[in-house]
């Protein structure tokens, strides 16, 4: 077991008093998930302008309470150009925190990745114990299209209210020719390893409302606020277009995963399925997929256990801060 300690000092920077009995409010969640202490993200320069899309946190979450019947959440960035091509190490475990959150609560949920991602999200998900189904589309645009038609056609896509991405690539413009390409952080087209799922936002029926998180610039979602973020970007041309009707910004993606079920769950006045989510429980499934994924870490490349660059003590403050808020076990 490792200890992880949120000290006091935490939450007086972040400008919130740790009070058992506050209510906390997705404009406290809002805060402390963005952070980017790895300084690597939309956060990491021009922190001192009007934050966008600043108040869609609370805005998903309500949707989600009081509109969700069925709900698939995307997930998987693959890292081709690694010593060890693989998925990277955010996004998975977020995404299964999430669909297990919404899962539990009521709300029919699945999760959908990509032939290269599959094996990093199954291990995420068996490693946590979580059942739901996981729906794999391949990478060749040319069966993927085919794959998409027969979600829609078919259940459970037939019935699905809402798409969530977390930390999943979507197109930008490449300046130079003038087309769409998936981009890493480091500005290199990956769509050869990458099945075109952010397709599935820009194509869904109408009646079917979108939330994208991600940290970049480069995610599924970023198109909201094209104009506000492509500028912040080096080089530019990797802020996604591809927008969604909700877009929630984090310094890791992963935290705002977290985000959104907790304020899902604290709307809902029912933390049981968020409970479950223990220190513990995120450490022992991060170890896996790096064992068995294989998974690596985005930024640094390497198979080890950490997110973004942080080591874990790191990345699991947020979290740890909002479970002793709420006055979950530690």
């Amino acid at each position: 077991m490792i200890a992880i300690t949120v000290e006091t000092p935490l939450a007086q920077r972040l400008n919130h008093p740790l009070h058992g009995d506050s209510q906390m409010q997705p404009s406290d969640l809002d805060l402390w998930i963005r952070r980017d202490p790895a300084g690597r993200g939309l956060f990491s320069q021009h922190h001192h302008e009007s934050p966008p899309c600043a108040e869609h946190l609370a805005s998903a979450s309500n949707e989600l309470v009081t509109q969700a019947k069925s709900v698939a959440v995307v997930t998987g960035f693959y890292v081709p150009d690694a010593t060890t091509p693989a998925a990277e190490t955010d996004g998975p475990l977020g995404a299964t925190l999430l669909a297990d959150v919404l899962n539990l609560s009521g709300v029919e949920t699945l999760i959908i990745t990509d032939e290269l991602c599959e094996s990093t999200v199954r291990t995420a998900m068996a490693s946590c114990g979580v059942e739901i189904e996981l729906l794999v589309c391949p990478i060749d645009r040319s069966l993927s299209h085919a794959w998409r038609e027969e979600l829609w056609s078919c259940e459970p896509g037939r019935s699905l209210t809402h798409l969530i991405s977390v930390e999943r690539v979507g197109p930008s413009l490449h300046e130079a020719h003038h087309e769409a390409s998936c981009r890493n952080m480091r500005g290199q087209p990956i769509d050869d390893w990458s099945a075109d799922l952010y397709r599935l936002f820009e194509e869904c029926p109408a009646h079917i409302r979108t939330i994208g998180i991600g940290d970049g610039g480069n995610e599924i979602g970023m198109g909201t606020f094209w104009d506000e973020i492509g500028y912040r970007l080096s080089p530019p041309l990797h802020a996604c277009r591809t927008p969604t009707n909700w877009t929630v910004l984090a310094g890791v993606s992963d935290w705002g995963a977290m985000a959104l079920a907790t304020a899902f769950t604290v709307l809902r006045s029912d933390l049981g399925p968020l409970n479950l989510w223990t220190t513990d429980r995120l450490l022992y499934a991060l170890e896996q997929m790096v064992e068995a994924g294989p998974t690596i870490d985005g930024c640094t490349q390497l198979a080890e256990p950490t997110i973004d660059g942080l080591p874990f003590a790191t990345y699991i403050q947020p979290w740890e801060l909002i479970r002793q808020l709420l006055g979950l076990d530690l």
